[in-house]
């Protein structure tokens, strides 16, 4: 019976860490939303302006539109499926 009993805190011990270890994934401390220069590359403009500025994953141009929020204009990327060409482009 004590043997039982060790075994299982011995297995509640070890479980713990490993659960809460798999409610965070390795990218939390991570930015979530667009980079400061995506923001920064719409400063003083009006949404549907050309813009570019070159971010964490290279080079961008193309046109200031409205965040996911809808409080900041930001220079997005295309995202070619959601405009309508396929990703032809």
């Amino acid at each position: 019976m004590l043997r039982l009993i060790r075994f299982a805190v011995v297995v509640a011990l070890v479980s713990v860490p490993t659960l809460g270890a798999a409610q965070s994934s390795p990218n939390d401390d991570e930015h979530h939303g667009p980079p400061p220069e995506a923001i920064a590359a719409c400063k003083d403009k009006s949404e549907g302006d050309a813009c570019e500025f070159d971010g964490p994953r290279g080079h961008v141009s193309s046109t200031c539109r409205k965040s996911r929020g809808g409080d900041v204009l930001v220079c997005l990327p295309p995202h070619h499926h959601h405009d309508g060409d396929g990703g032809t482009k």
